[in-house]
């Protein structure tokens, strides 16, 4: 997307520069602006530093250098304001094994002054989890879905979602997907979801971002992204093509190829990519050898 247009928009949550260094991994020079109002999907292979920026936007994590804007508010500054406008949902529950949701409520009505226990509830009651239940005796779905319940219970704006649907049935997976886009209603909310299921960001995300190697590689509207480029089948890969293919694979038809929509030859086969489809050609065709460090021309 433009930078002119990006602009425009409103941030609920906005990193400048983060960089967060363990020695053998480094998180670099991340700026991140995700729209208020959107689901801004963030995807990269295992390693690539997903996780790490999560739990440095959650504080979980010392940058050692940048900063980090929650619907505007630096956190030392609004301490208090934006820990009650912020929920995060990680890929394993944060609560004890040996704990039952009837005690740990008790916490979360002390912990969170806006908490809705009406909504939660509700949320418990549609989706048949049981209270006097230990959540070692819980599904992996159970504790998926009640570990949203909670983040969407606490009254925040900025909710983050790391593997939410990651290990977890169809029929589970669509009840948290139903979550994420009932808490989206309202336009002043806001969701960075990360993900290895890029079906999930076909299907709900408003805007793509991607980390590859501790370095953001690009932050694009979906569609926009999708749209520019094409998935390609072709007979024989000429030299001309492989000067803008992206990711070749053979196939007892031929071959297939990513590349921009510009560049597809004519007469050729072609399709709008999935997400999926995208970052697999992207990743897999080692995007920083062959284009640099910027090789979405952004």
């Amino acid at each position: 997307m433009e930078e002119k247009l990006m602009e425009k928009l409103e941030y609920g949550l906005d990193t400048h520069g983060l960089t967060v260094d363990f020695g053998n991994f480094r998180l670099d020079n991340i700026t991140l602006r995700v729209p208020k109002g959107c689901i801004t999907g963030l995807i990269g292979r295992n390693g690539a530093g997903k996780t790490t920026l999560i739990k440095t936007i959650m504080r979980l994590n010392d940058a050692c250098a940048g900063r980090i804007l929650y619907n505007g508010l630096y956190f030392p500054e609004h301490e208090e304001e934006v820990l009650n406008k912020i929920a995060c949902v990680f890929d394993s529950p944060v609560y004890g094994k040996n704990a039952r949701p009837k005690q740990l409520i008790k916490y979360y009505r002390r912990a969170y002054k806006n908490f809705d226990e009406d909504k939660y509830n509700a949320l418990m009651t549609r989706f048949s989890l049981p209270r006097d239940l230990k959540f070692s005796k819980y599904s992996f779905g159970m504790n998926k879905k009640y570990s949203l319940i909670l983040a969407l219970c606490q009254g925040a704006d900025i909710l983050i979602l790391d593997e939410p649907t990651a290990g977890i049935d169809p029929f589970d997976r669509s009840a948290v997907v139903e979550l994420i886009q009932e808490f989206m209603q309202n336009e002043n909310h806001t969701v960075l979801f990360s993900t290895h299921i890029t079906e999930d960001l076909d299907r709900i995300a408003d805007y793509i971002a991607m980390i590859e190697g501790g370095k953001l590689k690009f932050m694009e509207e979906k569609e926009e992204l999708l749209n520019s480029y094409r998935l390609v089948q072709v007979a024989e890969v000429t030299d001309e093509i492989k000067k803008t293919a992206i990711g070749i694979k053979a196939t007892p038809f031929g071959s297939t190829y990513l590349c921009k929509t510009e560049n597809v030859p004519d007469g050729a086969t072609s399709k709008i990519p999935t997400v999926e489809e995208l970052f697999v050609a992207l990743t897999e065709d080692g995007l920083a050898a062959k284009y640099g460090d910027n090789p979405f021309g952004m």
